[in-house]
């Protein structure tokens, strides 16, 4: 065999190789993998045994508060939420969780969805098409989020596991052209754990979350975890329908810089997924520089999904 018909072999094989590894999607396979670390992940909470039913729980919740923040009623999975204990928290979050219809819910151990929208990465920068399928974990606080976007052909995983927070996008699930790791990317992604909630409102019962009233129509709500404390403000109208959630907590990656950030979600609409009320649609807001500008837009939040194993299927 003379050495051109080896070459054109070898180029063969390196385009197939090239054209299979695209075709078998690495990152997804890697985002795969990053679900199966998340569930190995010992608890980080110890839940309440106790049946509500007689009481317990509400009455510890209710002894618990102080300098006006009220702990939520935790429970192991399974457990239903009462009504009872949606009252021991600030009335906003009462109203919340009623319009939502947690109550008598099971709470969960995980959730999934889907989200599908458009992102971009600056007020000047064209805004490109983006599907989202996510799984979260509740009892050690985790989320792997699969993005994909198909104009330019990218794909990504941006993750929270063990307290550790990165983002990772690649072009043509090949070229490595985003990776963001560090402190601000942990804070950030334990606050993006945090607003997914809303998304899912049962699963804040599972989770050790701090509640104090700061208006009329809004509430603060805090996380620990990780060596990491997380806080927001959720506005609610009349009825208890989320309008919007803001945080102080979290950076954006500007030129290279952590820049500390203003976020925003606000919401719009209603929808009725696994049994609850939630939005229909989201935005997300960056302010880092005293101007803020809306960098994704959802229009689509489906596929709602409890006690979940891994990513849901593509739509």
């Amino acid at each position: 065999m003379n050495t051109r018909i080896l070459l054109l072999i070898a180029f063969v094989i390196s385009v197939s190789t090239f054209f299979m590894v695209s075709w078998l999607g690495t990152l997804e396979r890697q985002a795969r993998a990053d679900i199966s670390r998340a569930r190995a992940l010992p608890s980080a909470f110890r839940y309440n045994t106790q049946s509500s039913a007689d009481g317990t729980v509400v009455r510890t919740a209710m002894e618990m508060a102080y300098n006006g923040w009220v702990p939520m009623p935790v429970g192991a999975p399974g457990s239903p939420v009462t009504d009872a204990e949606i009252e021991t928290l600030p009335e906003p979050a009462q109203r919340y969780f009623r319009y939502a219809k947690v109550a008598g819910i099971p709470r969960i151990s995980s959730f999934s969805l889907i989200m599908e929208g458009r992102i971009r990465n600056s007020p000047t920068d064209p805004w490109m098409p983006l599907v989202m399928r996510q799984y979260n974990r509740m009892d050690n606080p985790a989320r792997v989020v699969f993005l994909t976007s198909t104009k330019p052909p990218m794909k990504g995983i941006d993750s929270f596991l063990d307290g550790k927070g990165r983002m990772l996008i690649k072009a043509m699930d090949l070229i490595k052209v985003v990776d963001f790791r560090g402190p601000e990317m942990d804070v950030s992604s334990l606050v993006t754990f945090l607003n997914d909630l809303t998304l899912c409102p049962v699963a804040y019962f599972s989770l050790p979350v701090r509640w104090r009233q700061s208006g009329p129509d809004s509430v603060e709500l805090s996380l620990t975890h990780a060596g990491m404390t997380v806080s927001a403000v959720m506005t609610v109208d009349g009825k208890g329908c989320p309008v919007n959630w803001r945080t102080e907590d979290r950076y954006a990656k500007v030129k290279s810089q952590n820049l500390k950030d203003r976020w925003s979600t606000p919401f719009e609409g209603s929808q009725e997924l696994a049994g609850m009320i939630i939005p229909e649609k989201g935005v997300g807001i960056h302010d880092y520089n005293g101007t803020s500008y809306a960098y994704v837009e959802l229009d689509r939040i489906l596929s709602l999904a409890l006690n979940t194993t891994d990513l849901p299927n593509r739509p």
